[in-house]
């Protein structure tokens, strides 16, 4: 009897017992597993021998720090500075007429004075325009007539002896006078008979400075209204570089500085040194910037609207570590790297971040501490070794 109420007593306590654990959840699976996880730590380390090591001739210089400016790269545009780029228009409503038979072209390089083109100035409508030409036409005709009849009865009567030398001067003064105005008469006429609404004078549109012709709006034969453009010349002294600066960086970049102006995408650019000048003072408020001029050289090559980068310095230094370029090797995502000799015959690699490049060493942001034996010589060799031949 006693055997049954311990059973019973013991079956009342396990059974709750086996409830709970039957309603409490399973763990969920993690939601990533990794395996073999190598940390850069962790990098396989090259083990040289001493025949292979010498036959490499890998040489190790101590990794240096060094004071350095800050700079920085920025983008810029090419820009016609202020005053530097005149825009012709017609002075007076008049047709287009080119200058020697040949249309401007944009492009083409002209000097202060040069007769770009010319532009017929339209006369008012008249109703009797041609008549009054003939009438002017026909008037200069009959005094040309009387001053040749006058010339020649002056020079009659000064060979028979009873006229004057004064006389005959006066007679041919008066007849090249009516030659003139009959020429000028008869050209009048011409010009009107074949188009009224044109006048006979022509105004000459000149070249207001040295430049290039940035664009040409007007063709030959074309009419124009008073005050519509014909050309833009603009100067080719010197080209302005704008770059937009963030306010809160406005103030550390040195005013008085020169930067050095680059072609995006070239490669192998070494920049041309750029002047800072005192351009209008303009900013862009959705961007939070301020823009900041810099003068090019008349030799740079660069197009009005191209964008460059430009190397701005600022006030505050930095130390940087500092190695020769040929001690970092890069692998095939970009990443930069410097074999460390952590013993005789044994190199590891290690990451670096390459700032800039000043002349045949490179500025590291982050890498080995100062007096870290690299390999300057070799490393290339070392990192076909790691990864093989062929990487």
């Amino acid at each position: 009897m006693n055997r049954f109420v311990r059973l019973m007593a013991v079956t009342g306590f396990v059974a709750p017992s086996l409830a709970c654990q039957e309603q409490k959840p399973a763990a969920p699976p993690p939601a990533a597993a990794v395996s073999s996880h190598v940390t850069e730590a962790s990098l396989a380390t090259v083990t040289l021998q001493p025949q292979a090591e010498a036959r490499l001739d890998l040489r190790v210089q101590p990794v240096e720090k060094r004071s350095a400016e800050r700079r920085r790269m920025l983008g810029g545009e090419v820009v016609v500075p202020s005053g530097n780029a005149l825009v012709v228009t017609a002075p007076v409503a008049g047709g287009v007429v080119a200058e020697g038979g040949t249309a401007l072209r944009p492009g083409a390089t002209v000097k202060r004075g040069d007769v770009l083109l010319r532009l017929v100035p339209l006369a008012t409508v008249d109703r009797d325009l041609l008549a009054q030409a003939r009438r002017a036409a026909d008037v200069a005709r009959a005094r040309d007539e009387v001053s040749a009849e006058r010339l020649a009865r002056a020079e009659r009567v000064l060979a028979d002896g009873a006229g004057t030398a004064r006389a005959v001067e006066e007679a041919r003064a008066e007849r090249a006078v009516a030659g003139s105005e009959l020429a000028a008469a008869r050209t009048r006429l011409e010009l009107v008979s074949r188009s009224p609404l044109e006048s006979d004078v022509s105004m000459r549109i000149l070249a207001p400075r040295d430049g290039v012709l940035r664009q040409v709006s007007v063709a030959p034969g074309q009419t124009v209204t008073a005050g519509a453009p014909l050309f833009e010349v603009v100067g080719v002294t010197a080209n302005w570089v704008r770059v937009p600066l963030f306010v809160d960086e406005v103030h550390r970049v040195k005013p008085d500085v020169p930067v050095r102006v680059h072609a995006l995408l070239s490669g192998q650019d070494e920049g041309v040194e750029a002047l800072p000048v005192m351009g209008p003072p303009s900013a862009d408020p959705v961007s939070a910037t301020v823009d900041r001029f810099y003068e090019l050289p008349a030799s740079a090559r660069f197009a009005p609207g191209q964008r460059v980068g430009v190397s701005l310095r600022f006030d505050a230094g930095e130390a940087l570590l500092a190695v020769p370029a040929s001690a970092v090797v890069y692998d095939a995502l970009g990443g930069a790297w410097v074999y460390v000799r952590e013993a005789e015959h044994v190199y590891a690699r290690s990451r670096v971040d390459v700032v800039r490049q000043e002349g045949t060493d490179l500025l590291l942001g982050r890498g080995p501490r100062e007096g870290t034996p690299v390999v300057t010589v070799g490393a290339a060799e070392l990192f076909g070794t790691e990864f093989g031949a062929g990487h």
